[in-house]
């Protein structure tokens, strides 16, 4: 894409910042030659990092500090539980994913928690910002419960899927207490049940939050009786099943799917 499509997708951009960007080696722009001068053609990832960059350095963060903040991203990452007003589901779940860097949300059957999320936030101010428009605009309760990540890695890969090839199947958060020198052997536990897409060692009361996906209740009942809480280790779970056609996650491409 060319430096004026960049330019419109991020507001008040000026071309120096992107050409400071580039000169100092944190985008790559394909060069097309012309007669005059040669312009420039923007990847995906290039807007990427030139949108992100200039988010944290309209907040006060220097360039090189911006970059790094976007460099952590993907490793720094929290969970969101919120409370919903009533009727108000369908609206909470647009407004999160207006912000880039909310990437996956379900709504969820609980009593103090309607709603369940995850973004990038590798700082502080990541968290607010989203929150506060999402408070703003009245469709979370404030204040949601915030759960940092430690680390997150996948599960078995042979999941579930529906005719349309997507994963399909009853999908669960399972919210999981153990003792703090048990949490790396329960995580190795936990990859080994088929069903269990992701793990997450969480900072704070609970210790691991387990994404599940399986086909149907029963296997849900087997997995958390019989597996889960049948390790030694294991203290507590709590469950939230997720209202079906509600999860939303985006892609690293920026395309989304529902399920």
């Amino acid at each position: 894409m060319k430096l004026g499509e960049v330019r419109a997708q991020v507001p008040g951009l000026p071309k120096r910042f992107v050409h400071y960007l580039e000169s100092q080696g944190y985008i790559h722009p394909i060069k097309v030659k012309k007669e005059r001068i040669s312009r420039r053609d923007y990847t995906e990832d290039d807007l990427h990092t030139i949108k992100g960059a200039w988010e944290y350095y309209e907040r006060g963060f220097s360039v090189q500090s911006a970059v790094e903040l976007l460099r952590r991203a993907h490793r720094d990452q929290v969970y969101l539980l919120s409370k919903v007003p009533a009727g108000r589901l369908a609206q909470a779940q647009e407004v999160l994913h207006s912000f880039d860097r909310v990437v996956e949300s379900t709504a969820v059957y609980g009593e103090d928690v309607d709603l369940i999320a995850r973004m990038h936030a590798p700082d502080e101010g990541d968290i607010y910002m989203v929150l506060a428009g999402a408070v703003r605009l009245e469709v979370v309760e404030a204040p949601p419960q915030v759960m940092r990540i430690k680390q997150m890695e996948l599960g078995p890969v042979d999941q579930p899927v529906n005719d349309r090839g997507r994963r399909a199947g009853l999908r669960a958060y399972i919210l999981i207490k153990v003792p703090a020198k048990q949490i790396d052997g329960i995580v190795e536990e936990l990859k080994q049940f088929a069903g269990v897409i992701e793990t997450s060692v969480i900072y704070g009361e609970t210790d691991i939050v387990a994404h599940v996906l399986v086909d149907h209740q029963g296997d849900l009942d087997d997995l958390i009786m019989n597996k889960i809480q049948t390790l030694p280790a294991v203290e507590s779970t709590r469950t939230f099943i997720a209202v079906g056609g509600t999860h939303w996650r985006r892609e690293e491409s920026g395309s989304t799917t529902t399920d």
